[in-house]
């Protein structure tokens, strides 16, 4: 389990999502009964370690190469304008994985109970500067 005052923000591009996803999984410590998912209004993938009130189990047992490319999937379907389009350089589909608060509210920051939450991953454009 994260500390309550921990910080865990990732960012990187889509061939680094599989690693950051074990990682993350792999540094929590209560998902001995499996991983489940939730998908916010606004986009975010969030991976979490109960059942029940928006938490869904996967229909496989889980595996970061698999969750990755669902990841990758949705999180292209949910891109977002480029910021970076008047920019002298390029970019490059990536994510941004945080930790979640575990709050014992019904609702935070758009995902149902929050405290089984384990991370949150969005869409990140990653601009490279000439």
């Amino acid at each position: 389990m994260f500390s309550s005052e921990q910080v865990f923000e990732v960012s990187g591009d889509f061939s680094q999502l599989e690693l950051a996803i074990e990682f993350a999984i792999k540094m929590y410590e209560f998902t001995k009964n499996g991983v489940t998912y939730q998908v916010t209004k606004d986009g975010k993938f969030c991976l979490g370690w109960a059942e029940g009130d928006g938490w869904v189990k996967f229909p496989f047992d889980f595996d970061p190469h698999i969750v990755a490319e669902i990841v990758k999937q949705h999180l292209r379907k949910n891109r977002k304008e480029s910021e970076w389009s008047n920019a002298d350089g390029s970019t490059d589909d990536g994510f941004l994985m945080k930790a979640i608060d575990q709050v014992f509210s019904s609702e935070e920051n758009g995902i149902k109970k929050p405290f089984y939450g384990i991370v949150s991953i969005e869409y990140f454009e990653n601009f490279y500067a000439k």
